[in-house]
């Protein structure tokens, strides 16, 4: 997980136990564009964002490339901030008689979809995992590493269906298991003519080295792929109800969406976030124009144990950019942030293209050129924690948190009051009775924009006399947003 202790985000209504004058509103990032673009010669097949991992004291940015001879890579690019990126040289895979590049050895192995993370319960020899994707190869298999730069396909696969697309895998060190989202086809909601239509399913597991368990009795099951029907992978097909869909679109959103590429991150230990993409479905020939066609922006949804997820806040959390931008028709979330600075970095990848443009043909994939000055990823740039707010109103709000325990000597808040607004905050006991000495009178004006801002009362921020009690903070507030507490 990104974060282990006891911060509060305001995430949706159950951070609140009580409010009046106050709305949950999202905080779009700001978008800082392209981090890394195509700039060598070894990239010009084809590349695709895969993970963002922290590797000890760097990170790590992984992404698919197709070598100009067909070849199948990984590589990736180091950062210490997240914001400046280089190729290291890592002597792994020969291209054009030298190997003096940053390409990862994946035995050549072709896959379409992947995500590296770093297994913190494994032996040093196996503590990169790859998890990767392709119909061609029977589905979903793994790779493990000593080191992310040579990797080793293990026998068999973890799923024999077809899944396709960005998926996000990590071992949960508070479920005590492996977990990867991936996409699924939810049969229960179709866009015509497709009898279903895109959702994020969990599949979880004690053991990598063993297939996923999944419910082989699952009612209403794809059939077969046709174009599969006579070869090894006879009997590969897409998932319906097989595992359990925990991300999809509903009555309240457009009949036309779907989700899927969920990105989710383990942020804390009973918050997890997800970045999905939304896909607005164009109608087909001959309405349309092409087929599988569509425009994708990025959402956002949040959940306590990373299996029910709330979607109160549907607005884009990363809305398409003008034409002319480098994101216009499409964008997916990578799975992964670096947090530093009191920021948090994010990257996408993105496209001036929509889903299906130029495919008049459902059997053929059409294929666009690389070239030098493409983006790889694109940068995000979120305030620390600062996803979601409660913002109170102009004419003024109160809230009162869900207990929490005091850990630190200072109580701080992630809060933005600008000039215009204002606020004061009180300790509330945890039966929500009063604390004396710590009521709104006695509390310092609390003014300004500040990531970590400490609330004092009777002039002194020092609780150390109060450390381990548990408490609730009463915040009244004008025009002000509140992001988190740092008890």
């Amino acid at each position: 997980m990104l974060f282990d202790d006891g911060r509060i985000l305001f995430l949706n209504r159950g951070d609140m136990e009580d409010a009046e004058g106050i709305c949950l509103r999202l905080h779009s990032p700001v978008k800082r564009g392209p981090c890394l673009v195509v700039e060598k010669d070894w990239e010009l097949g084809g590349v695709r964002g895969s993970s963002i991992l922290r590797v000890e004291d760097e990170f790590r940015l992984y992404y698919e490339v197709t070598l100009p001879d067909g070849r199948h890579c990984m590589a990736f690019a180091v950062s210490r901030d997240g914001i400046q990126w280089e190729r290291p040289e890592l002597g792994a895979v020969e291209f054009n008689g030298n190997s003096r590049n940053n390409l990862v050895d994946v035995q050549s192995h072709p896959f379409n979809e992947s995500c590296v993370f770093l297994d913190p319960v494994a032996p040093d020899e196996s503590r990169f995992k790859l998890v990767a994707h392709s119909p061609s190869q029977g589905g979903m298999f793994l790779f493990t590493s000593p080191d992310g730069v040579r990797f080793t396909r293990q026998a068999g696969h973890l799923l024999r269906f077809i899944l396709d697309n960005h998926m996000t895998a990590f071992y949960d060190e508070r479920a005590r298991r492996y977990r990867i989202y991936t996409r699924g086809w939810d049969k229960s909601r179709g866009i015509p003519p497709m009898p279903g239509t895109r959702c994020v399913v969990l599949a979880e597991t004690d053991d990598l080295s063993k297939p996923i368990p999944f419910d082989e009795n699952a009612p209403d099951p794809w059939e077969p792929q046709p174009k599969w029907l006579n070869t090894e992978w006879s009997g590969i097909r897409r998932l319906n109800r097989e595992l359990p869909i925990v991300l999809r679109c509903d009555e309240n959103d457009p009949e036309q969406g779907g989700l899927y590429q969920a990105a989710v991150v383990h942020y804390l230990p009973e918050v997890y976030l997800a970045f999905p993409s939304f896909y607005f479905t164009y109608p087909w020939p001959p309405e349309g124009q092409f087929i599988n066609d569509g425009l994708l922006d990025i959402q956002f949804a949040s959940s306590r144990d990373g299996i029910c997820w709330d979607r109160d806040l549907r607005d884009p959390y990363v809305r398409l950019d003008l034409p002319d931008g480098p994101a216009s028709k499409m964008m997916h979330m990578l799975a992964g942030m670096v947090p530093g600075g009191g920021c948090v970095q994010q990257y996408y990848v993105g496209g001036r293209r929509s889903h299906g443009e130029g495919r008049t043909d459902k059997d053929v994939r059409v294929v666009h050129e690389t070239h030098y000055g493409d983006p790889i990823a694109l940068r995000l740039e979120q305030r620390m924690d600062g996803f979601v707010f409660a913002e109170s109103s102009y004419t003024g709000g109160r809230l009162v948190t869900r207990p929490f325990r005091l850990q630190s000597p200072e109580l701080c808040l992630n809060i933005d009051t600008s000039a215009s607004g204002v606020a004061r905050a009180a300790l509330l006991r945890e039966d929500g009775t009063p604390m004396d000495g710590y009521g709104l009178k006695e509390c310092g004006r609390i003014h300004g924009n500040s990531i970590r801002m400490p609330v004092r009362w009777n002039g002194r921020a020092d609780l150390s006399n109060l450390a381990g009690q548990t408490v609730r903070l009463l915040l009244e507030s004008r025009a002000a947003r509140l992001f988190a507490v740092y008890p």
